[in-house]
């Protein structure tokens, strides 16, 4: 039995690279994806946000499924924790994620302007960083934009099919995918999902603030999001989301005060997208120290321990939800 999988407009790119050396390559990448109905998670489309660069970065990287990246003469900005620039940074986390990672490597006999090539330190970070490259991914060598986006575009259509996706930028006659269908596999594989769109009859139960991890997770403003409980009138979706699928919706500024000032129980019908997303948090670890006086028992030495942070654990959640598109009263 074939399963349905994402087609291209149900996919979202992550492009990764430098910007001021490889901007005409970025627009030509990013125009080829765009032109194949696909959606474009890179710094031109993050708008302006209370975060630091590399923080929206990561956190559009992790609302992802693919990542594409290039490499050319400049290293680039560099975060200051971990003395790595921000598109290895991106690399890594991408990695972490498991996301399918396509890497591009500009030709050495390429010219470029000497202005936008890396000197002293910041050459030899990014000469590490490309061996790294090449001995974890298979990488192509590129020339001029044209030439990359071309690579590009055929290389996820060669490989894409491999990690679930089917590419297409139409449904083929007679594949209507129910919504119970839709729950059901984004429940399952919510990373290959994200972003698709569903409309459902429901009543609405009660609002709660969206937490903290929630807004991390979606990027909602904290204090400006909630999340409210619904009951679903179809039996068979309602089975389903007790069955550990979401069981509530979503929103976000204005929509959020819409939803927030209906009446609790009133019958709507609600159009969603289908949203994941990740937090982290950190655990310390402690270096126990115990006084070593012979006279002390065990239990003595255990009341009396010292424990001294010495690093953290950081562990990732997902999260995932429906978000309001749309509200509307039920025709019934």
């Amino acid at each position: 039995m074939n399963v349905p999988t994402p087609k291209l407009t149900d996919i979202n790119f992550f492009v990764s690279s430098t910007y001021v050396d490889m901007k005409e390559y970025r627009d030509a990448v990013i125009k080829g994806l765009q032109s194949k109905a696909g959606v474009i998670n890179a710094q031109e489309f993050f708008g302006s946000r209370d975060k630091k660069p590399l923080e929206t970065c990561l956190e559009e990287l992790e609302r992802s499924q693919v990542f594409v990246m290039f490499l050319g003469p400049r290293y680039g900005s560099v975060d200051s924790g971990t003395g790595k620039s921000f598109v290895e940074r991106e690399y890594e986390r991408a990695g972490e994620l498991k996301l399918p990672r396509f890497a591009y490597i500009i030709d050495e006999d390429q010219p470029f302007p000497v202005k936008f090539v890396s000197v002293g330190e910041d050459a030899s970070k990014l000469q590490a960083f490309m061996r790294r490259v090449r001995s974890e991914l298979t990488v192509s060598p590129f020339t001029s934009p044209e030439d990359l986006a071309q690579k590009v575009y055929v290389d996820l259509r060669r490989e894409l099919p491999k990690h679930g996706f089917v590419l297409g930028d139409k449904v083929e006659s007679g594949s209507e995918v129910s919504s119970l269908q839709l729950v059901q596999e984004f429940q399952l594989l919510p990373k290959l999902f994200h972003g698709r769109k569903a409309t459902f009859e429901v009543t609405l139960g009660s609002s709660e603030r969206a937490s903290h991890q929630e807004c991390d997770a979606f990027s909602y403003d904290y204090g400006a999001a909630i999340s409210r409980s619904i009951e679903l009138t179809d039996s068979d979706l309602r089975h389903q989301l007790i069955n550990g699928g979401p069981r509530a919706v979503f929103a976000h500024g204005e929509l959020a005060a819409q939803l927030m000032n209906l009446p609790k129980e009133a019958p709507v019908t609600v159009t969603v997208k289908f949203v994941q997303g990740t937090y982290r948090t950190s655990t310390p670890i402690y270096d126990l120290q115990y006084e070593h006086d012979a006279f002390h028992t065990f239990a003595a030495q255990l009341a009396a321990k010292n424990r001294v942070i010495v690093d953290y654990r950081d562990s990732w959640h997902l999260i995932t939800g429906f978000e309001l598109i749309e509200v509307a009263a039920s025709a019934s």
